[in-house]
């Protein structure tokens, strides 16, 4: 199994053990310590959350309450052209 397929592995049950249901968004400020504990860098995070959003297994999107948002959320957020991504949904 390759590093990127181990990471899919990974973000992929992460991802689900959150969800409420199918087709469920995430916050990140929920998934981010659960992959801190499985002992990975923020960067590498950043890293993979991209590459799988960029070939479809994993949507990313910005908070559209924007009031609701929290410093830990901020913290938490992905940016993708400049834009602050705080919710994903696993769709591979």
């Amino acid at each position: 199994m390759s590093a990127d397929e181990r990471w899919e592995n990974l973000i992929r049950e992460e991802i689900l053990n959150l969800a409420r249901g199918p087709r469920d968004w995430v916050s990140l400020v929920e998934l981010r310590p659960r992959l801190d504990q499985r002992g990975t860098s923020r960067a590498a995070q950043d890293e993979h959350l991209k590459r799988l959003s960029r070939v479809g297994k994993l949507h990313l999107a910005p908070e559209s309450n924007r009031k609701a948002l929290r410093d830990p959320d901020h913290e938490a957020a992905i940016d993708i052209s400049g834009e602050a991504n705080h919710l994903v949904l696993w769709e591979g």
